[in-house]
């Protein structure tokens, strides 16, 4: 997994992204509960939601493993410049600020912070009016565990 979260840490906050769009305490309250040295929940979901975008960011600008440093530095500029792009990572920013100063057991911030990120991962899909969430969970839960 990418961005320094690990497939644990990735799955954990798919979890509490479907929990919050459930509306589902207990399920947050299970997965709050972590274990010695996870981060806070609410931290997590902001984390994963700067990974989701980046991730979406690189594929809406056709970034490859294959290119070369040129065409890297090309998309870089590209993104750099797009305005788009550039609220989606001050979104980002914003999230997880909020999500490091959230009390760990704070569901309500949990649950914002879960729909704003599930929100902003369904504005980048082609018909976000009609992306349903629980499949597009699931893409990304899929993709967490392939990418080992």
């Amino acid at each position: 997994m990418t961005d320094g979260l690990t497939v644990d840490e990735a799955l954990r906050a798919l979890a509490a992204l479907e929990a919050a769009w459930k509306d589902d305490d207990e399920a947050l309250s299970a997965l709050a509960a972590g274990g010695a040295g996870e981060q806070p929940l609410p931290a997590l979901v902001a984390a994963y939601g700067e990974h989701a975008m980046d991730t979406l960011m690189a594929l809406a600008f056709g970034l490859r493993s294959s290119m070369s440093d040129e065409e890297l530095a090309e998309i870089s500029d590209a993104v750099s410049s797009n305005i788009g792009a550039r609220m989606s990572a001050l979104l980002t920013q914003t999230l997880k600020a909020w999500g490091t100063l959230a009390a760990p057991d704070d569901f309500a911030v949990t649950k914002i912070i879960a729909h704003t990120v599930i929100d902003a991962m369904r504005a980048v899909t082609e018909d976000p009016g009609k992306t349903e969430v629980l499949p597009l969970l699931a893409t990304f839960r899929s993709y967490a565990l392939n990418d080992t």
